[in-house]
């Protein structure tokens, strides 16, 4: 039985649109509040100073603060990142690819933007994400400082010193210590 070819070009781009949508699907990840790992205060200080061990190097974490530029210059914890929720997916890889332990906080107990935060991070496959308990209300109740202000602008790297700076450097230490070495050895 011959079949028309129209049929075989709508079976062909049934069978494409189908593996598209199974391949896009499998791409992306669900999250639910299930995914959301909640810490105190204290516990998220606990984690991020980590020293790691023999085997496995301290983790270089950050704090994520997802609320507006605004709302970030009126307080934050010390050394957090602004990256406000609607430029995460955007720029998530970007400003937070060189970490990989996350502590993401609002303002406080019932605030949704840090749960939603959390949730995309965790969808764009950032792993060891943690939600701030009570954000920035149980941060303060526990006695821990708030800055002001917007971050500064990321200034130029220091001048890496001159080659002859190092190599003079080395040699003094050297010498200070074949000089103790050797004045222990003395009779």
């Amino acid at each position: 039985m011959r079949t028309n070819c129209g049929d075989n070009q709508r079976m062909r781009k049934f069978a494409f649109v189908c593996l598209a949508l199974l391949a896009a699907s499998a791409c992306t990840k669900s999250t639910s509040d299930k995914n959301i790992t909640y810490v105190t205060p204290f516990k998220a200080v606990e984690l991020m100073n980590d020293p790691g061990s023999m085997l496995q190097r301290a983790p270089q974490s950050v704090w994520v603060d997802p609320r507006s530029p605004e709302k970030y210059a009126e307080g934050h914890i010390p050394g957090a990142i602004n990256l406000p929720f609607p430029r995460m997916t955007a720029e998530a890889g970007l400003v937070l690819g060189r970490y990989d332990l996350f502590v993401v906080y609002d303002t406080s107990y019932d605030d949704t933007i840090a749960k939603a935060a959390s949730k995309r991070l965790i969808e764009l496959d950032f792993s060891d994400v943690y939600t701030l308990e009570g954000g920035l209300k149980a941060w303060t109740r526990d006695g821990n400082p708030l800055e002001t202000g917007f971050p500064a602008p990321p200034s130029a790297p220091e001048k890496a010193p001159a080659p002859q700076q190092l190599r003079s450097g080395a040699r003094n230490r050297l010498q200070f210590y074949f000089h103790n070495e050797l004045s222990s050895w003395a009779p």
